[in-house]
Order: C-alpha cells, then sequence, then structure tokens
C-alpha cells in the first residue's frame, strides 16, 4: 500500500487532474490551511444537481494537491446529495478505518492514517468541496483557524 500511496501521490501531484479555472463556476470556495501555507481555489459547475465540472489551483502540497486532483475524478458527475457520504468515507479511512470501495483510486491515500498531522491536508479539498456546495466563500482544516 505503501508503494501505491507514493506513486499515486506524486503522479497526481505532478500531474494534477481538473487543474485551473472554470469561466462559468456555479459555485467556488478558497480552501486555506495559514499554518501550513496550503491554499486552494475549487471551482463547480452543478446542473440539475450534478457536478458537471470541477477545477481547482492554487499553492499547495503533495498531498493537497494530489487530494484534489483525486477528488475532481471521481466527482465528476455524481450528484450532490452522493459527497457528504463519500466525504464521510473518506474521513474515516484516513483515520484508519477500511476502505470503502466507493471511493475509487482515493482509497490509496488511507496510508494517511500513519500520519495524523498530514489529515488535514487531504481534507482541505473536501473541505472546499462541501463549503462551495454550501454558498461558503472559505473553509479550513485548521482546528486552531479563526
Amino acid at each position: 500500500m505503501n508503494t501505491l500511496y507514493r506513486d499515486i501521490v506524486l503522479d497526481h501531484h505532478r500531474a494534477p487532474r481538473r487543474h485551473g479555472a472554470l469561466a462559468a463556476p456555479s459555485h467556488a470556495c478558497d480552501g486555506v490551511n495559514a499554518l501550513c501555507g496550503d491554499s486552494l481555489r475549487l471551482e463547480l459547475r452543478v446542473e440539475h444537481g450534478r457536478i458537471v465540472d470541477y477545477r481547482f489551483r492554487g499553492e499547495c502540497c503533495a498531498i493537497t494537491t494530489a487530494t484534489a486532483s483525486l477528488l475532481g475524478e471521481r466527482v465528476q458527475g455524481l450528484a450532490v446529495e452522493s459527497i457528504a457520504p463519500l466525504q464521510q468515507a473518506f474521513a474515516e479511512l484516513i483515520a484508519g478505518g477500511a476502505a470503502d470501495p466507493a471511493l475509487g483510486d482515493l482509497a490509496a491515500l488511507a496510508e494517511l492514517a500513519r500520519y495524523p498531522a498530514r489529515r488535514k491536508c487531504a481534507l482541505l479539498p473536501w473541505a472546499a468541496l462541501s463549503g462551495a456546495l454550501a454558498g461558503a466563500d472559505r473553509t479550513t482544516t485548521e482546528k486552531d483557524a479563526s
């Protein structure tokens, strides 16, 4: 699993999928973890309750970038109501829980269970996605942020 994790993180960090900006997003949110320096903008186009396009950009560590890239690949075409259960499954996975097959390639990030301090990096794109869908302008996964 460690090799799969490393290979997937490096691949998606070096060549992120769905990286960039949308011309006309219907939803957007900035995810910022100021203490570690991650800053991410996530943009979506939602039509008829489905995510039809997803893009992200920003200055982020390899884990945040890889997660945002993998997340974009996974949520493209999904119904908005299916995002919260998927987010919960991911949070449980990186806390040491079992891999839900619905996570697809995101399950490779299970290795983060061994690195609690890095979990907030992987959760930032999810927080930005949830924030965008909820109409928030900004979010963070740092507990001490004000």
